[in-house]
């Protein structure tokens, strides 16, 4: 059994104790406090970059802030430039790398340990996606983590197959001559296969798998009652772009899965947790629902921001970059600051509106350029 610093073994309690069925979805201020505050000093003790970036800020603890929300945030690109690490990259039991190419490098994010993310996977997905007790058959339209063993898609994928899928669970994105092929037939099949046993599928991949998927064939199915499909983002293809709407419109007319089992998760390299739409939740439990809200389970929250400030913004309606606090990144830092618009909704739901444009990320890249500066001693 790995031992952990108490810190980062009290999170992980947490998180393996809460009932991702009938748990909350949010914990009271003092309890988040209470394991963001000793989180984010180990985090200080052992992350060197991170720490000269914070004490440029004039913190050096936890009593240097009011506070978990003043947490100091990275942004998302830092990890592009910076080892972000408590470990160091190489003492990492597994590094995940970003897909973009932006500056000609690919973000990098060290695990010391893959305990807690494997963790916190689980009970999101079974709380707003796998909502049964039996296995069920999944379809991932993406890489096995065979295949591609540097992405953190990949490996959650994976680790979902191994908790909820059954046997005859598949990948259909392959490992071809050193480059990775979307099985377009296979999938077909694994559909068609669907339909004549009558057994309900999870059809789980990124959006523009689905669009070459469907867009590979005039052929349309009626998934069995029960199935259910959960994209990942990236509406930018190869050779088109597509909005949420006709994602979905074709989830429904092409492979009969209504938009109440339509399910978005959004989450990134950098962080270890994820957020889902709840809608499939909310249709389960008779709730009412606003399609594209949000949610995470209780040991991450998402703010919204000023674009240039970066100070957090209060109030429903509340519309800026999305900021995570996610205690689950034990390995290298709580708070992670995106590129991505969001707003704040009621209930504490935030409805993600996509990249914003380089010109509103003024706040996000000075922080860069304070990170890299102070990394450098």
């Amino acid at each position: 059994m790995t031992t952990h610093p108490a810190s980062v073994q009290s999170v992980l309690d947490s998180i393996l104790a809460w009932d991702p069925i009938d748990g909350p979805t949010t914990w009271d201020e003092s309890r988040f406090e209470s394991l963001a505050l000793p989180l984010f000093d180990h985090q200080l003790e052992r992350n060197v970059a991170y720490a000269r970036f914070c004490a440029s800020r004039g913190v050096r603890s936890s009593s240097d802030l009011t506070g978990w929300s003043d947490i100091p945030a990275a942004p998302t690109d830092a990890f592009k430039l910076v080892d972000l690490s408590v470990s160091g990259a190489a003492h990492a039991a597994r590094t995940f790398h970003t897909s973009g190419t932006t500056a000609g490098a690919r973000g990098s994010h060290h695990f010391e340990t893959l305990d807690v993310y494997a963790a916190a996977l689980k009970g999101p997905f079974r709380r707003w996606v796998h909502r049964s007790d039996a296995p069920a058959r999944i379809v991932a339209l993406a890489p096995s983590p065979k295949d591609l063993p540097d992405s953190s898609l990949s490996y959650m994928l994976g680790e979902l197959v191994d908790a909820y899928g059954t046997p005859d669970s598949s990948f259909h994105v392959r490992a071809d001559s050193g480059a990775l092929r979307l099985d377009v037939s296979s999938a077909h099949a694994a559909f068609s296969d669907a339909v004549a046993s009558g057994t309900p599928v999870c059809v789980l991949g990124t959006a523009f798998a689905f669009v070459e998927v469907l867009d590979a064939t005039g052929e349309s199915w009626r998934l069995p009652d029960g199935s259910c499909v959960m994209e990942t983002g990236g509406f930018k293809g190869r050779t088109r772009e597509v909005t949420r709407d006709e994602l979905y419109a074709g989830f429904s007319e092409r492979m009969g899965v209504p938009r109440a089992r339509c399910v978005s998760e959004y989450s990134m390299t950098e962080l270890s947790s994820q957020s889902y739409t709840d809608n499939l939740a909310a249709h389960a439990q008779r709730s009412p629902w606003t399609p594209g809200t949000l949610r995470t389970p209780p040991w991450a929250r998402m703010e919204v921001v000023d674009p240039v400030s970066l100070e957090v913004l209060r109030g429903e309606g509340a519309r800026g970059l999305i900021r995570w606090y996610d205690l689950a990144n034990v390995g290298s830092v709580i708070a992670v600051q995106t590129s991505d618009v969001g707003v704040r909704l009621a209930g504490g739901g935030v409805l993600l509106e996509g990249r914003a444009p380089e010109s509103e990320l003024r706040g996000c890249s000075l922080t860069i350029e304070e990170i890299v500066e102070a990394s450098r001693g």
